[in-house]
């Protein structure tokens, strides 16, 4: 049996192109059995994402924090690493949840993207902080719910970007980022992948360096 609890988790920080999607999520112990029975286990498809994230949005209670680009890219030149962007995210949707929540939470849930204490050295500066969570390498029910949330908010995101600049935008950041991002330099002008990209990666410089 589960317990009543908190996951938090994100899309997004591997993706050159797109934002950053966090989501928190409670997860009650009367909703294990259906929730398991939505197959959050297994490999799960776009089409799976979009189903599955409707269901959960109308089901849980839940935060999403969905950071563009440009206030990305903004938050990297003033010198904040990904790690303590993603620290600030976590902290402040889990606190949007639990700040709904009525009753006691048994335990808060995140991957362990960070040690413990750099994580709550990134948070120092802030006024509330939630404390006493579990860091995991396997995930909790609310930690799969809150994956499948950001997957969600991601790729509804994704596909209107997608739409808007009239191409197909590569997941991940390999060399097809690069032919792309080159693509839209042509197009639209440097200035583009300050507003559709993550200007910390790698292939920010190396798109640049193509275009000279």
């Amino acid at each position: 049996m589960i317990e009543n609890h908190v996951g938090c988790y994100e899309t997004g920080s591997l993706d050159f192109f797109g934002p950053l999607c966090v989501v928190a999520c409670y997860v009650d112990q009367k909703d294990e059995k259906e929730l398991n029975e939505l197959g959050l286990d297994k490999e799960i498809s776009s089409n799976d994402i979009e189903r599955i994230g409707k269901i959960l949005k109308d089901k849980l209670t839940y935060s999403l924090l969905l950071l563009d680009n440009s206030h990305y890219n903004q938050y990297v030149n003033e010198g904040q690493k990904l790690s303590c962007i993603k620290a600030k995210l976590y902290n402040q949707a889990m606190i949007n949840v639990i700040q709904r929540i009525e009753h006691p939470i048994s335990k808060v849930t995140i991957d362990a993207f960070l040690a413990p204490k750099k994580y709550y050295r990134y948070l120092k500066n802030k006024i509330v902080v939630v404390r006493h969570i579990e860091f995991k390498e396997e995930m909790s029910l609310a930690m799969k719910c809150a994956r499948i949330l950001s997957q969600y908010a991601y790729l509804q995101y994704y596909q209107n970007m997608c739409q808007s600049l009239n191409t197909t935008l590569p997941r991940g950041f390999n060399i097809l980022a690069n032919d792309t991002g080159t693509f839209l330099v042509q197009e639209y002008g440097k200035e583009i992948l300050y507003k559709v990209s993550k200007t910390n990666f790698p292939n920010y410089k190396q798109i640049l360096e193509r275009v000279k």
